[in-house]
C-alpha cells in the first residue's frame, strides 16, 4: 500500500481547464470503462505477452513450449472474441432498458433504478453511466459461464489445433529440406571421390 501511494505521489497533479480537451478525456474514459473495450484491452495486452512467455519457457522442450503457446493463443483469441461480443450485446441491451424517464413503466426503463428521481438532474447522467457499466459487467459475468463452455472451449481447440498443424507442416518441411540438402551433399561427395579416384589412377 505504501509503495503504491509513493508511486502515485510521483505523478504530478494537473488541472485541465480546456473544456474541449476535458470532454475528449471524459469520452475516452467512458469508452475504456465499458465492458467490451475493457475486455478488448485485456485481450490485446495478453496476446502480446503470454504467448511470448510460453514459447520461451526454459523448463520444457521446444515442442511442448510451442504447443503451450498455441493453446494460449487459442484461449486469448477465443475468450476475447466471445467476451467482446457478449459484453457488447449486453451493454447495448442494458442501455436500451435504462431510460431516464421513469414516470411510466415501459420496456425501455425496465432496468432503470426507481430512486433516480431523488438524484440531482446534473448528476443523473454520470450515475446512470456508471450503473449501466456495472450492471452490464455483472450480467455478462453470469452469461459467460454458459458461453465459456458453449463457444470458448470449442473455438480454443479449433484455433490451437490449427496452429499445431501449421507448426507440424513447418517442421516437416524443414526436415525434408535438411534431408534433401544432405542427400545432395552426399551425391556431391561421391562424385568428387570418383574424380579423385580417376585422377589417382585407381579406375
Amino acid at each position: 500500500m505504501g509503495i503504491s501511494r509513493k508511486i502515485f505521489d510521483l505523478i504530478p497533479n494537473i488541472t485541465i481547464r480546456n473544456k474541449d480537451r476535458l470532454k475528449i478525456l471524459n469520452k475516452v474514459g467512458d469508452i475504456m470503462g465499458r465492458p467490451m473495450p475493457n475486455r478488448l484491452i485485456m485481450g490485446g495486452t495478453a496476446i502480446v505477452t503470454q504467448p511470448f512467455i510460453d514459447e520461451h519457457n526454459k523448463r520444457v522442450d521446444k515442442e511442448t513450449a510451442r504447443a503451450s503457446r498455441n493453446r494460449t493463443i487459442g484461449k486469448i483469441v477465443a475468450g476475447t472474441t466471445v467476451g467482446c461480443i457478449v459484453r457488447g450485446i449486453i451493454f447495448d441491451l442494458v442501455g436500451r432498458c435504462t431510460h431516464e424517464d421513469i414516470s411510466v413503466d415501459r420496456w425501455d426503463n425496465l432496468l432503470t433504478p426507481r430512486n433516480t428521481s431523488t438524484i440531482k438532474p446534473s448528476m443523473l447522467p454520470n450515475r446512470l453511466r456508471n450503473y449501466r457499466t456495472a450492471l452490464s459487467t455483472i450480467i455478462a459475468m453470469f452469461v459467460m459461464i454458459g458461453t465459456n463452455v458453449a463457444f470458448d472451449l470449442p473455438l480454443t481447440n479449433m484455433i490451437s489445433n490449427f496452429l499445431n498443424k501449421v507448426d507440424a507442416k513447418k517442421k516437416n518441411k524443414k526436415v525434408n529440406t535438411q534431408q534433401q540438402s544432405q542427400y545432395q551433399s552426399d551425391i556431391k561427395s561421391k562424385i568428387l571421390d570418383s574424380f579423385k579416384n580417376v585422377e589417382g589412377g585407381k579406375l
